[in-house]
């Protein structure tokens, strides 16, 4: 039998950090507005004649062969693979094939996509019947498991449902609002908001860590700047649902001034140099995607001049990434 599932990663466009517990619950709450692109993970599953787990991730790294799925190490490069496996163990032998056309290190949820992929996968070959929201809250805690640090839970939702989205953190937990946005919106957004890869592969669980440190220590005006962001993000809800693309630029650039100041190493000089070359272009706003430190950006230009704001990112050094928004999520079908 064969498996075969996918799903989007997502660009996140305002109120990131808060989907942390507990820090939307010292905030009396948190929203993050985020959505689901065209740059997917796939995960392909086939069942053997034997007991063996074969773990065969995409070029780059080594692949994994263990007797049985408890014999699946955990640490190493496919320490989350494994424990996705091993969490929902197949009845037998399976080659496990998985990639991911985001770049590593690209702030684009790729591991949460992998991840919902993976999930979704062993859920339908195993006939296990879980809900899209016990995979995601089981996901959550096991990739806590394996990047050993705080994570958030917004990455797991536009690889789940896809779509525009504000997510909402809550006492009760998350909750799940598609934002109605008009066709000629999204196709509007798709032609002016760009998506970069910098070159500079990013670890969010460290810069997340030093935001969650500095709001708790009261560090500087970190809380202040949390705070914008969550209104930030409230706003950016209203500007969508408006289909607002003014106001879409302005609430960006305002999401990324608060956020670049949350911790030391948000942005470097590098990214500065980028963004103010694609601003000389016809830029309006540009953000860093996920936690920052490097990874992907996205970047909304003045109609007319996406080409001329691409060259100037590549002239930085940067690649452009080819996308469309995603109107669907989890995508999973069974080939007897």
């Amino acid at each position: 039998m064969i498996v075969e599932a996918t799903s989007p990663c997502r660009i996140d466009l305002a109120g990131g950090t808060l989907d942390i517990y507990p820090l939307y619950l010292f905030e009396e709450g948190g929203i993050t507005v985020n959505a689901g692109v065209s740059i997917r993970s796939h995960v392909r599953l086939e069942t053997r004649d034997d007991d063996e787990i074969h773990l065969l991730p995409q070029e780059g790294l080594e692949p994994l062969v263990v007797a049985s799925v408890e014999q699946l190490p955990l640490g190493g490069p496919l320490d989350l693979i494994s424990r996705i496996v091993r969490f929902y163990p197949p009845r037998g032998g399976v080659n496990v094939h998985t990639s991911c056309e985001a770049p590593r290190g690209s702030g684009l949820g790729a591991s949460s996509s992998l991840l919902v992929s993976l999930s979704g996968a062993l859920n339908e070959l195993n006939e296990t019947g879980f809900s899209r929201e016990e995979l995601i809250d089981w996901g959550a805690e096991l990739e806590a498991q394996s990047i050993r640090t705080a994570t958030g839970k917004q990455d797991y939702y536009p690889a789940m449902y896809g779509g525009v989205n504000a997510l909402w953190f809550e006492v009760r937990g998350a909750r799940v609002e598609p934002l109605v946005v008009r066709d000629d919106t999204l196709l509007a957004l798709e032609a002016r908001l760009i998506i970069s890869y910098t070159g500079i592969s990013h670890f969010s669980g460290a810069t997340n860590w030093d935001m969650m440190r500095n709001y708790i220590e009261g560090v500087g005006e970190t809380r202040e700047h949390m705070r914008q962001i969550k209104l930030t993000a409230l706003r950016m809800r209203e500007v969508l649902h408006a289909g607002d693309l003014d106001a879409f630029a302005e609430v960006l650039n305002h999401e990324w001034q608060n956020r670049r100041s949350l911790a030391e190493g948000v942005s470097t000089p590098e990214i500065d140099a980028m963004m103010a070359a694609a601003a000389d272009a016809g830029a309006l706003a540009s953000k860093l995607c996920g936690a920052g430190g490097g990874g992907c950006m996205i970047t909304f230009v003045r109609e007319g001049t996406r080409a001329a704001v691409c060259a100037a990112l590549e002239g930085c050094g940067a690649q452009v990434i080819p996308y469309q928004l995603a109107r669907g999520g989890l995508e999973v079908r069974r080939l007897e």
